[in-house]
């Protein structure tokens, strides 16, 4: 697959970028977040991940280091409501390039890749397959700090989206890479402020950050207004649990904000695609499920991964145990006990903050080192 650099960008949403938008399944804008909003957004993330770690009474070093993700900024209010609001701002983006008379969130988060942190690659894969709706929509992708090549920076395969939507593809497995012999793929080093408009079946990926910024970036998941909600495609989104109809039905719900002229739409004759396959072990659809029932069953007690790995005890039980079974050494134990204290902090803060390791990164650790084996032993998955 050849590999170029973006050097393609508009000022502005207009009728040039929406054309060159249809072609590519992906446009750069430069007026994005810019200004007070810009810096009032960088301000503000930083003082909620704070928060956040402050609440959860660990040190923010441990907290940045794990958590990556931060949804649902919007409900927050303040400045990332703004964001949203603004008729000149990312919305904006979004509605005039899908060429909508009104648009719904599906949610917002801000994705960071700190330096030196657990951050890893995202494999290559569709927003899409990852949405239960019906219809393909979009995201804006807005980094907060300059985002360079070594940065990570968003890349995509060039007017992929006319190709169709794939089944979900699991991040923590092999990554994709048999893409047809002529396809392109475009890096999108972007500044601080400029929107990535991303069609949702345009294939996309970002590599480790390697420089020393944090490389925060905000998104929002896009759709039209009409869609249809489908739980039976995608049926582990957390999502799911905030829509207020029944499958098959118009998305509504106090978590999808709508700006402009609400619409009914017509049912595609096709699925978007087939639903989400599990191939058994350990996957991001069922992560914190799995390992979940690994330590109720290894403490021999009830709760959740954070409430039970929130004790210090605990966790040098669980360690104790699994070198007792023979699954880790002796040299393991501090190993092991990082990791699942990291685990707790990864739970913990999807708990409270709707926030977590985007990359599962945690999870896949504890998976190599002792929950494969764990896993062998009887355990009730039900």
């Amino acid at each position: 697959m050849k590999t170029i650099i973006n050097d393609t960008y508009f000022e502005k949403i207009n009728r040039d970028a929406i054309d060159f938008y249809n072609a590519h399944g992906w446009v750069v804008i430069e007026n994005g977040i810019q200004g007070d909003l810009l810096d009032d957004s960088l301000e503000s993330w930083e003082r909620h991940r704070q928060q956040c770690a402050k609440e959860m009474e660990i040190s923010f070093e441990k907290y940045k280091q794990e958590i990556s993700q931060w949804r649902d900024l919007w409900t927050l209010g303040g400045i990332f409501r703004e964001i949203l609001d603004s008729s000149e701002s990312v919305r904006a983006i979004a509605q005039k390039g899908m060429d909508w008379s009104g648009i719904r969130l599906l949610h917002d988060h801000i994705i960071a890749k700190p330096a030196g942190s657990s951050n890893k690659k995202i494999p290559w894969h569709q927003d899409s397959m990852f949405w239960p709706v019906d219809l393909p929509g979009c995201s804006t992708w807005t980094p907060l700090e300059d985002v360079s090549i070594e940065g990570g920076c968003l890349e995509v395969v060039d007017s992929s989206h006319l190709e169709g939507c794939e089944k979900p593809i699991d991040f923590m497995a092999e990554e994709r890479w048999d893409f047809p012999e002529d396809s392109v793929r475009v890096k999108l080093p972007v500044k601080a402020g400029y929107t990535i408009l991303l069609h949702s079946l345009t294939w996309h990926r970002s590599s480790p950050n390697s420089t020393s910024s944090d490389r925060p970036a905000h998104i929002g998941l896009w759709v039209h207004t009409g869609v249809h909600w489908r739980p039976d495609m995608v049926d582990w989104h957390p999502l799911n649990d905030n829509v207020e109809a029944s499958p098959g039905e118009q998305l509504i719900g106090e978590m999808f904000p709508t700006w402009g002229v609400v619409e009914e739409i017509e049912k595609p004759d096709q699925d978007i695609h087939g639903g989400t396959t599990r191939t058994g072990g350990i996957s991001m659809f069922d992560a914190s499920t799995i390992l979940g029932n690994q330590i109720r069953h290894i403490l021999n007690s009830e709760g959740n991964l954070s409430t039970l790995l929130n004790d210090e005890e605990n966790r040098n039980i669980v360690a104790s145990k699994t070198i007792s079974k023979g699954f880790a050494q002796e040299s393991d134990r501090k190993t092991l006990t990082d990791i699942l204290e990291r685990l707790y902090i990864c739970h913990a803060a999807y708990v409270l903050h709707r926030a977590r390791n985007v990359f599962n990164a945690t999870y896949a650790d504890w998976w190599e080192i002792a929950g494969q084996s764990w896993s062998k032993t009887e355990i009730n998955y039900d």
